[in-house]
C-alpha cells in the first residue's frame, strides 16, 4: 500500500515539475520578447547613431584648430558625438591593412586625418541625413565628406521589419503559452476526472471544484514566472557584459515591468487553462470519462 502512494506522490511530483518547466519556458521567451519590443527604440537609435559620417580634413592642424573644428562640428543640434582620427593613426592602420608602407609605392603620402561624426537617432534617415551633409560642406577644412546612403535606408528598413516581427512574435507566443499550458495541465488533471466527476455528483459547485485546481497551477505559475525572471536576468547580464554598450539600452524601470508582466502572465495564463481544462471534464458524462 505504501509503495502504491510513493508511486502516487512521485507521479504528482514529477507531473508538477514538467507544469513549472513548460510554464517557465513559454514565460522566458514571452518575457524576452517583450524585453525586445520595450527596448526597440532604444536599439534602434543605437544601431542609427553607431552609422558614422566621415570628414576629412586637409593640411597639418594643431591642436588648437582640431578643437576649434571640433567644437563647431559638435555645435550642430543633430551631432552626437565626433572622434578625431589623426594622420598618424590612419597611416598606421593602413600599414597593417596592406602589409608596408603605402608611400613607399605610391611616392607620398595618402593618409589624412579626419573626423568620425556620429548623428542623432532621429536624424538619421535619407532625406534629414542630405541636409546634415549640406551643412557640413560649409566647413572650408572639408576635403571630403562619405556616408553610405543604402545602410541608412537599410537600418531603417530593417528596424521596421524587426518592431513588425516581434509584434507578429508575441500574439502568436501568447497563444501557442496557453494552448501549451492549457495541454500540460489537462494532463496533470487527467488522472483525477472521475473525483471531479464524483465531485459534481455530490452536488458541489463548478467553482468549488475548480478551486484546488486553480491554487495548485497559480503557485506552479508564480514559480515558473520567478524561474522565467531570473533567466531574463541572466540573458541580460551576459549580453551587457559581452557588449557593455547595451547597458545604456536596457531600462531599469521597463526591466521591472517586463518582470511584472511575466508574473502577471503566469497567473493570468495558468488560471484560464486550469479553468479550461476542468471545464473539459465537469462537461462530460460519467460513462464518457471512460473512453478519453
Amino acid at each position: 500500500m505504501s509503495d502504491k502512494r510513493q508511486v502516487k506522490t512521485v507521479s504528482l511530483f514529477t507531473a508538477g515539475v514538467i507544469t513549472t518547466i513548460s510554464i517557465t519556458l513559454v514565460l522566458f521567451l514571452l518575457g524576452l520578447t517583450i524585453l525586445v519590443a520595450f527596448t526597440g527604440k532604444g536599439l534602434a537609435s543605437y544601431v542609427k547613431e553607431n552609422i558614422g559620417i566621415s570628414i576629412e580634413l586637409t593640411g597639418n592642424l594643431d591642436a588648437a584648430a582640431i578643437q576649434r573644428t571640433k567644437a563647431k562640428i559638435e555645435a550642430n543640434p543633430y551631432v552626437k558625438s565626433t572622434i578625431y582620427i589623426s594622420k598618424e593613426e590612419v597611416k598606421k592602420q593602413l600599414i597593417e591593412d596592406l602589409g608596408g608602407d603605402p608611400e613607399e609605392v605610391l611616392g607620398y603620402d595618402p593618409s589624412r586625418s579626419y573626423f568620425d561624426v556620429f548623428i542623432k537617432s532621429e536624424y538619421v534617415n535619407t532625406d534629414s541625413i542630405k541636409k546634415v551633409e549640406a551643412s557640413f560642406k560649409e566647413f572650408k577644412l572639408t576635403k571630403g565628406l562619405s556616408f553610405k546612403e543604402e545602410d541608412i535606408a537599410k537600418a531603417n528598413e530593417n528596424l521596421s521589419k524587426v518592431g513588425s516581427i516581434l509584434l507578429l512574435l508575441a500574439v502568436i507566443l501568447i497563444v501557442i503559452s496557453f494552448t501549451l499550458i492549457r495541454n500540460t495541465i489537462q494532463l496533470n488533471i487527467y488522472s483525477k476526472r472521475f473525483l471531479i466527476n464524483t465531485m459534481r455528483l455530490v452536488g458541489a459547485t463548478n467553482g468549488f471544484i475548480r478551486r484546488p485546481f486553480i491554487f495548485s497551477t497559480v503557485i506552479s505559475g508564480i514559480l515558473a514566472a520567478i524561474l522565467a525572471n531570473v533567466a531574463i536576468t541572466g540573458v541580460i547580464y551576459y549580453f551587457t557584459r559581452e557588449y557593455p554598450e547595451l547597458i545604456s539600452i536596457v531600462k531599469m524601470y521597463e526591466l521591472l515591468v517586463v518582470y511584472g508582466i511575466v508574473l502577471v502572465s503566469g497567473i493570468i495564463i495558468t488560471v484560464l487553462a486550469t479553468i479550461s481544462a476542468v471545464n473539459r471534464y465537469l462537461k462530460m458524462t460519467t460513462n464518457k470519462l471512460y473512453h478519453v
